[in-house]
């Protein structure tokens, strides 16, 4: 079974950072720890963490395209979101960082996929769509940091040729 583009996790993981990194980080101006990336804080006042956390259930799909089978897979993509508490005068700065986020990640937002796999970074493949917000809090009684939660379910169709 020869996976498609469209079947490779490294696509999908690769694709979500650039969308992270375009719009949070460049556009947005926040700093990000991005999931594998050495990352240090020592002076930050904020941050987020980005980390794909599962694969979700799978529903297998026959014949997706001539000769191809696939499925609709998806993943949980989570983001923490740090603010010192000593470096800000601001108790809502966590919630603040947090609407930035969902205004980029909401249900039925569509985030392009490209093929990183073969070092591709123009040509959209398909789209990662948002099925659903999982967690969207605070995390209470932390003495260094105010601490929010934002986590949501992505789906795509990962494809693979049939033998």
């Amino acid at each position: 079974m020869a996976r498609n583009k469209e079947g490779k996790l490294q696509n999908v993981k690769a694709s979500l950072e650039k969308y992270v990194h375009d719009n949070i980080v460049c556009y947005e101006d926040i700093r990000v720890n991005f999931e594998g990336i050495i990352f240090e804080n020592d002076n930050s006042p904020e941050w987020v963490s980005e980390t794909i956390l599962a694969l979700d259930d799978k529903v297998y799909h026959r014949g997706v395209d001539v000769g191809v089978d696939g499925q609709t897979c998806s993943v949980a993509l989570n983001f923490n979101i740090f603010v010192v508490k000593e470096k800000t005068k601001k108790t809502n700065r966590h919630y603040e960082i947090r609407d930035v986020l969902a205004d980029y990640f909401y249900i039925g937002k569509l985030i392009p996929m490209y093929d990183f796999s073969n070092d591709d970074f123009e040509n959209i493949i398909q789209y990662l769509k948002i099925r659903e917000v999982d967690t969207d809090e605070p995390i209470l009684d932390q003495r260094k940091y105010w601490i929010y939660n934002y986590m949501v379910f992505i789906d795509w169709q990962e494809k693979w040729d049939r033998e």
